[in-house]
């Protein structure tokens, strides 16, 4: 049914502090019933018991109006009355007074029937008094129902406190998390940022190496999202790659920036810069920092072996340093170099595919031929 405003009373209402007074005698009482003889009755009981906030009601079709426009903390109604009985009253109540407001109907009768009384509750009635009305257990039993309305008010008060500090206590967590999320993000922005300063020494001796660093970080993240990586551990990948040569800032440039092949001690120096790598960025607490020293000191290892520079096998290659290896090779072939010019995507692929399962992880190969179109994306203008 459809509910209305119900203005409150008791502790929450205009009357509050008297009605928190053990006599509850400013608690509004509604008194609906036809003969003038029992409306003088109940108000001289009332005024007895000391209430002094009751109204008598002589046309029940008044009681909606007046509980709709002042409320009412109890409803004492006569049960046998013309125009409009009480089971109609306590019906046309149903949709002033919302289910979840406690506000007591007593119901005034001589008809002390079984189906009388199962009909009157069934509408929401909560207590009867038989006439000939008895003074005293009239005012036992209102005191007793307004009692029980008091303690129901405090209740839905504290509930609604409760439900005030939960939607606080909500907003406020939301808050945190929002600010915690944003210094996250400030901080995945200031590594990066860290990443890009470092990565830069190295790039400044070798101007190439700049592209190169940004086109082999974003294959690093293409393949390990294709394998089933989390976003964010992939986003790791792709940063951290970014530091994979930053040992070579250790490398003369004699043999760094020299067009043509390196011969053999030549090749040995310039090994050195995977481990010079790791060494620079190991040991800090940062996953992102942790993941690029497994970068750098692994991106030229091979699962045959046959790698520097501590010649691990097969799984015993982080997987981190197997997709860079395969992001380094495919990058490098199809990237111009000084001694050679750059070869077509499809070219480099098949060239790699002879390295499987020596060079490179077979399987991780065979995923990075899958994002080939993707690649394209990143492949260098000419």
């Amino acid at each position: 049914m459809a509910q209305r405003s119900y203005p409150p009373r008791g502790p929450e209402g205009a009357k509050a502090q008297p009605f928190g007074t053990p006599s509850f005698h400013d608690a509004r009482i509604l008194v609906v019933d036809d003969q003038p003889s029992n409306l003088k009755f109940a108000a001289t009981v009332l005024q007895q018991a000391g209430y002094t906030n009751f109204e008598i009601i002589a046309d029940p079709r008044e009681v909606v109006g007046l509980v709709e426009s002042k409320g009412a903390d109890l409803i004492l109604c006569d049960l046998r009355m013309p125009r409009l009985d009480g089971y109609q009253v306590m019906e046309a109540l149903d949709d002033v007074i919302p289910r979840d407001h406690y506000v007591p109907i007593v119901i005034l009768t001589a008809d002390t029937t079984v189906e009388a009384r199962q009909r009157a509750l069934a509408l929401g009635a909560k207590d009867f008094l038989t006439k000939p009305l008895d003074p005293t257990d009239m005012v036992l039993r209102i005191a007793n129902l307004l009692e029980t309305r008091l303690l129901h008010l405090r209740l839905r008060a504290h509930t609604d406190r409760l439900e005030d500090v939960v939607i606080q206590r909500t907003a406020a967590l939301s808050a945190a998390l929002g600010r915690v999320e944003a210094m996250k993000e400030d901080l995945r922005l200031s590594q990066e940022e860290t990443v890009k300063r470092l990565s830069m020494a190295a790039e400044l001796r070798d101007p190439a190496s700049g592209a190169h660093i940004d086109r082999m970080s974003q294959y690093c993240m293409l393949l390990a999202e294709t394998i089933g990586i989390d976003w964010e551990k992939s986003e790791t990948i792709r940063i951290a790659s970014q530091m994979h040569d930053v040992g070579k800032i250790a490398i003369p440039d004699s043999i760094l920036l020299k067009p043509g092949p390196l011969d053999f001690a030549e090749r040995l120096e310039m090994q050195r810069h995977a481990e010079i790598g790791r060494r620079i960025l190991a040991g800090s607490r940062s996953e992102l920092m942790d993941t690029a020293a497994t970068i750098a000191g692994t991106h030229h290892e091979r699962v045959d072996g046959n790698g520097y520079p501590q010649g691990l096998r097969g799984d015993e290659i982080p997987v981190e340093g197997r997709i860079a290896a395969i992001a380094d090779v495919f990058d490098a072939l199809t990237s111009d170099r000084v001694y050679r010019p750059a070869i077509p995507a499809g070219d480099a692929l098949e060239l790699m595919v002879s390295g499987a399962g020596r060079h490179f992880d077979a399987e991780l190969l065979d995923e990075f031929f899958g994002v080939k179109p993707a690649l394209t994306e990143v492949l260098p203008r000419s």
